[in-house]
């Protein structure tokens, strides 16, 4: 993102952002709900903020992975697009990042809910990753983040 220029942040379709999110198992998500957020600071100006609610489009089973280097348990695999409000909120986002120009620092969130009650303990692993155009390659905002989930 520090290297887009308006013209490329100009180009991006709405309808093509994607958004996939793994998680290994016990773990599963709650596919409603699912928003992915953007907050961008600019010096000397106010920051901005931009919500957007995922619709989920696709899910799919990653098998374990064993070997002498690796020891990775199942993944579940969630693959989101931009409800379609959404995509119009993401137009303003285009609009106002080209009368700012670009921002000193920006954040992604995404936020979500796990379907299961999960052990006490567990430790799953979550990736994040965010597509701009159905043909680009998924790239990650977050890989193998480990979490440890806590009743209390």
């Amino acid at each position: 993102m520090a290297t887009f220029g308006d013209d490329k942040l100009l180009a991006v379709e709405p309808s093509q952002v994607r958004v996939r999110l793994s998680v290994t198992s016990p773990a599963e998500l709650q596919t409603k709900d699912v928003r992915l957020v953007l907050k961008f600071e600019h010096k000397g100006k106010k920051d901005s903020e931009y919500k957007y609610r995922l619709k989920l489009i696709e899910t799919s089973l990653v098998d374990p992975i064993t070997g002498w280097f690796t020891n990775q348990p199942k993944k579940f695999r969630y693959d989101f697009k931009l409800e379609s409000l959404s995509r119009l909120e993401f137009k303003r986002l285009q609009k106002e990042m080209v009368e700012r120009g670009s921002p000193d620092r920006y954040y992604w969130t995404v936020y979500y809910h796990l379907k299961n009650k999960v052990p006490e303990g567990s430790k799953i692993v979550i990736d994040l990753e965010l597509k701009l155009a159905i043909e680009d390659d998924f790239f990650y905002l977050l890989k193998d983040a480990p979490m440890v989930v806590n009743t209390h």
